[in-house]
């Protein structure tokens, strides 16, 4: 066992590359549907659909990526190199062309993304090698979540010091920083944090020498379905993503049109909002030490539903009401981010005792991809009927188009988690049940 202190340099150093892989988050989920759609040009039913069939193409290497790196025993190469793609795709969507047209960003977003797939997947499945420990797990998780909070706090900081600028220096600007400290946190990490899948020398199906790569990889997919489990926490994941993924999108929107509010306010309040998420992640960890994660979960989505219900009765110019929602559904994306990963590497104890099978690449290639396809869907579905309606075109003077932002952007975000509470309230994997699987674990060998 490690003496606490090592443990604790270790998770920093394993959570700061998530700074550097934040920064570009704002830009890339939150502003680039709009900045490319609207700014540039594109319109924003090309622009939602160019990013839904990026999105849907990418999804199919994530399991790919996590099975490579348990069948390889390797964490460290995969993120490596995926760090240099993702830099050189962040780039070429950031920096675009003058007038660029569908296929630069279908082009630039697929290198980004690909990049990314190849980077967080295993980055994630080396968090949960790192530790078995219930509480552990949830301290990783949100050092690696807090982490890149701040890195997204810095990029949302950058438009407001530079106040003057125009939205493509500002966006210029958080492509130089993320691969000036993507490099630096990257190699420190690789230096610094043990390959604990290669250490333990880890493999997805073991004892099937002679059978073909191709053949294993499917029987590696294929079996994960018998994990209800996993598949019923993927299921709240994937639907609570969707519920954050349709305000994502048209935050920038419901700012510019229902709101009729400045970039200088949109940028202040886009800060505001992720603050408040890192402020309360000591919060939900503190509480999910005193009892189970999905409940604390279960907790912060009941908080945002309430927070939501508030949304269309806000008028215009109504800057004060609508921070104060920033606040409160911030404060519960703290909780989105830190809790459910730790839960899913519960489950990947409980995989790993039920199955035989050591695939933790895998379940988080599907934890990422099902995050993929639901912001994938946010786009997909948000943008082309707000651009159906008219939106940018009636700008505020169209009603049907602003009652559609107020429905796309809370109203139906409510639903959906709504759902997810009822799927994980009373989820059966608790600290009792996760310490009696890591003691079995421990008698056993694969």
């Amino acid at each position: 066992m490690p003496q606490p202190d090592r443990a604790r340099k270790t998770a920093i150093y394993y959570a700061l590359p998530a700074m550097a892989a934040a920064v570009p988050t704002i830009p890339a989920y939150v502003l680039l549907p709009s900045y490319y759609g609207d700014d540039l040009g594109l319109g924003l039913a090309l622009t939602g659909a160019i990013l839904l069939a990026v999105r849907i193409i990418d999804m199919l290497t994530d399991p790919l990526a996590g099975w490579l790196s348990d069948y390889t025993g390797r964490r460290k190469i995969w993120v490596g190199f995926g760090a240099v793609i993702a830099g050189i795709g962040i780039w070429l969507l950031f920096v675009p062309p003058d007038q660029p047209g569908g296929w630069h960003l279908f082009m630039s977003a697929s290198i980004l993304f690909l990049g990314w797939t190849l980077f967080q997947v295993p980055y994630l499945a080396w968090g949960a090698d790192l530790s078995g420990d219930y509480r552990e797990r949830t301290l990783i998780t949100s050092l690696r979540e807090g982490s890149g909070l701040i890195g997204i706090v810095i990029a949302g900081a950058i438009p407001v010091v530079m106040m003057n600028a125009s939205r493509a220096d500002e966006i210029r600007s958080l492509a130089i920083m993320t691969i000036i400290a993507g490099a630096v946190f990257v190699t420190l990490m690789i230096i610094k944090v043990p390959d604990s899948a290669a250490r333990n020398g880890r493999r997805d199906i073991p004892d099937q020498t002679g059978i073909s790569l191709r053949i294993r990889f499917g029987q590696s997919l294929r079996s994960l379905r018998q994990n209800r489990l996993f598949v019923r926490l993927l299921a709240a994941w994937m639907i609570n993503g969707l519920a954050g993924g349709l305000p994502a999108v048209c935050f920038p929107l419901f700012v510019r049109y229902y709101l009729r509010l400045d970039t200088d306010a949109e940028n202040g309040l886009i800060l505001l909002y992720f603050v408040a998420a890192i402020a309360a992640i000591p919060l939900w960890v503190l509480l999910s030490g005193r009892t189970s994660k999905h409940r604390v979960w279960c907790m912060a989505m009941i908080m945002a539903v309430s927070a939501f219900a508030f949304v269309p009765f806000l008028s215009t110019g109504d800057w004060i009401g609508f921070a104060v929602i920033c606040v409160v559904t911030g404060a519960a994306l703290g909780a989105d981010l830190a809790l459910p990963p730790a839960i899913q590497a519960d489950v990947d104890d409980w995989d790993r005792y039920r199955f035989h099978a050591s695939r933790t690449g895998v379940l988080f290639a599907l934890w990422n991809m099902t995050n993929k396809l639901a912001m994938a869907l946010a786009a997909g579905i948000a943008l082309p009927i707000l651009g159906a309606f008219g939106l940018t075109d009636g700008g505020t003077e169209n009603s049907a188009a602003l009652i559609a932002l107020v429905m796309i952007y809370a109203v139906l975000p409510i639903v959906l988690k709504a759902g997810a509470i009822g799927m994980m309230w009373r989820f059966p994997l608790d600290r009792v049940h996760q310490v009696a699987i890591r003691r079995r674990l421990a008698r056993r060998t694969f």
